[in-house]
């Protein structure tokens, strides 16, 4: 319930913010120029969508990985890109609790469709092969190019990352998508 309440009153506030916003220029492809969001701990900043988890399935995204954050709503990795950047965007969310919002994490294959809805863009990433395994100690999944430390990145990367087992966490489930679209959000 406490999942439920804070997820409504996360989409208000971004609903109520977006609203009042002044417009960028409108541009399309994948060289639209990033939103300018700037980050505050525990506040909504985007919406997830994964099709494939059903046609309604959608929830805020948060600044923050704390526990106390994952317990209400999926949030981003503090350190890792933002939607749409050079380098690796990594949003973590709970398998179980919290509205089990990354319950189906696992089931996802290449080709499977995450949209970000930014204040300003919806970004497109495709999935791009099967969810791994890793231990919690393996952070080189949250490097720009996951996997290589120190690498520069070519390209704009979004990584989902869960708990695996569901009820016991001693490993992650990582799913790595890339950047296929970059578009102006309807508003």
């Amino acid at each position: 319930m406490h999942t439920a309440a804070a997820q409504r009153q996360f989409t208000s506030q971004l609903n109520n913010q977006w609203r009042s916003a002044k417009r960028l220029p409108a541009t399309r492809g994948l060289m639209i120029p990033p939103d300018p969001i700037h980050l505050v701990s525990w506040q909504p900043f985007a919406f997830i969508r994964i099709p494939a988890f059903g046609p309604h399935w959608k929830f805020t995204l948060i600044q923050g990985t704390e526990l106390q954050q994952l317990n209400v709503s999926p949030g981003h990795v503090p350190g890792t890109q933002l939607p749409g950047q050079l380098g690796n965007f990594a949003v973590a969310g709970h398998r179980v609790t919290a509205g089990n919002p990354f319950w189906s994490l696992p089931s996802l294959h290449a080709g499977d469709l995450v949209y970000i809805d930014t204040e300003y863009n919806t970004y497109t990433y495709r999935v791009t092969g099967k969810p791994v395994l890793v231990s919690p100690s393996d952070t080189s999944v949250l490097d720009p190019v996951p996997g290589h430390p120190g690498a520069r990145p070519a390209k704009r990367l979004i990584t989902l990352i869960t708990c695996d087992p569901a009820w016991t966490g001693t490993h992650r489930v990582i799913v790595t998508g890339v950047l296929v679209a970059a578009t102006p959000r309807s508003h």
